[in-house]
C-alpha cells in the first residue's frame, strides 16, 4: 500500500529500510498491534537483497538450510501482509 504525497498518515513507527531486517520489523510490530510505515530510497522492497542479488543463496536464517534471497523477500512480504504496512518507497 502507498499514500497519496501530501496525505496524513498516523503509525506507530517508521521503518526506515525495507530490506531483509525491516521487513521483520513490520511484522514483529504487528504483532504488538503497531500500525507501521516502512520507508526506503528504492523503488521496491528488499533493499540490497533484491537489487544487487535475488538469485543468491541465503545461508544465516533459522529454520532454512538455504533460501533464495527473493524467495526470503517474498516469504517476509507475505508473513508481515496481515499488518497492512503503509509502504513509502522511492522516497
Amino acid at each position: 500500500m502507498s499514500t497519496t504525497p501530501g496525505a496524513t498518515l498516523t503509525t506507530d513507527i517508521a521503518i526506515i529500510g525495507a530490506g531483509p531486517v525491516g521487513l521483520f520489523g513490520v511484522f514483529a510490530a504487528g504483532m504488538l498491534n503497531m500500525k507501521t510505515v516502512l520507508i526506503d530510497s528504492l523503488e521496491m522492497t528488499g533493499g540490497q537483497v533484491t537489487a544487487l542479488y535475488p538469485e543468491k543463496p541465503v545461508f544465516d536464517i533459522p529454520g532454512y538450510p538455504s533460501i533464495e534471497a527473493q524467495q526470503l523477500i517474498f516469504n517476509l512480504e507475505k508473513q508481515g501482509a496481515p499488518f497492512n504496512p503503509v509502504h513509502l518507497l522511492d522516497q
